[in-house]
């Protein structure tokens, strides 16, 4: 996420079957496969965090790496890999990463 980007409510469809809201940059999101919800729709954030989300990690030419979450399990950049772009860098996808449910003493 950088200087310019604009956030939007986002569904994010998750192992349990359910369908949370999650808040994206536009372009995070559009390579994660998400779409936008609004108005009713925005109702139920995703209660493990957005850390805890599935996502994909990937590594530019120049060493950098970046994660981009993924709206969906069955989504081929998920399943088998590729590419994506975030602020003109071109990252190749090394490793996916699923949903992470961290139990506490608070009940999550």
């Amino acid at each position: 996420m950088g200087f310019g980007d604009t956030f939007k409510f986002y569904a994010y469809t998750s192992d349990d079957g359910n369908v949370y809201s999650v808040k994206l940059s536009a372009l995070v999101a559009a390579e994660g496969g998400f779409t936008v919800v609004s108005g009713a729709a925005i109702k139920n954030g995703y209660p493990f965090g957005p850390k805890n989300m599935r996502h994909v990690w990937g590594v530019s030419a120049a060493g950098k790496r970046a994660r981009v979450p993924m709206a969906d399990a069955s989504d081929p950049k998920f399943v088998t890999g590729g590419t994506f772009s975030l602020h003109g860098a071109s990252y190749t996808i090394e490793g996916a990463i699923g949903e992470a449910r961290k139990l506490s003493f608070l009940g999550g």
